[in-house]
């Protein structure tokens, strides 16, 4: 997966995509992330709005190649999308809890483990205090309640959902940096493929 990072202006061209109209466009859009967690829930996937995440983040980073040569409706290219993200949650190891909201997945050996959970704790210690309140509260609760306190939490730091899910996405991206210098591997090197590590609930 292209690891750019996703901005409002991909938020925004991927609205345009859906539609002319704006307010369709993100009744559209709201409408879509709907169906794909239901989609995940139907196939018993763990944290299904988090995989809709995942699967909307893939959509937006390619949208901009994709909008003008794509025939049909969106819609379908963002199922497509989940079957995808499916496969590959499927293949992976399941997670353990490390931190109410925060969840990475190692391989059984202990001292590893504790290595993990040890550079996880450090780099969410390197966040501000506001982010590292922001991304904790984001994963907080499971299904309904986690999507109702995501709304609620958009609301009190004044920002739409587009916007607070860009924000995450940026901080789990920089906790997975953090997390891999502290391990010392490379992000794309084989230790760290071995130890199948995730940041975020959506990963």
């Amino acid at each position: 997966m292209d690891k750019r990072d996703v901005s409002p202006e991909d938020f925004q061209q991927l609205l345009n995509w859906l539609g002319p109209d704006p307010q369709k466009a993100g009744e559209k859009y709201e409408s879509i992330r709907r169906g794909l967690t239901t989609l995940f829930d139907n196939w018993h996937c763990a944290e299904p709005d988090n995989l809709a995440d995942e699967t909307i983040n893939r959509v937006l980073i390619k949208v901009r190649n994709i909008a003008e040569t794509y025939s049909g409706d969106p819609a379908l290219y963002f199922y497509g999308t989940a079957k995808n993200v499916r496969h590959e949650h499927l293949r992976r190891p399941r997670p353990e809890p490390l931190m109410p909201n925060i969840r990475i997945a190692a391989n059984p050996d202990t001292d590893e483990k504790e290595r993990l959970h040890a550079c996880l704790d450090k780099c969410l210690d390197s966040l501000s205090r506001v982010d590292k309140d922001l991304i904790l509260e984001y994963y907080r609760a499971e299904k309904k309640v986690k999507i109702a306190n995501r709304r609620e939490l958009g609301e009190r730091v004044g920002v739409s959902s587009n916007a607070l899910r860009v924000r995450i996405f940026r901080l789990r991206e920089q906790l997975e940096k953090c997390i891999c210098r502290c391990l010392e591997v490379p992000r794309s090197g084989n230790k760290l493929s071995r130890t199948s590590l995730y940041v975020g609930g959506s990963h």
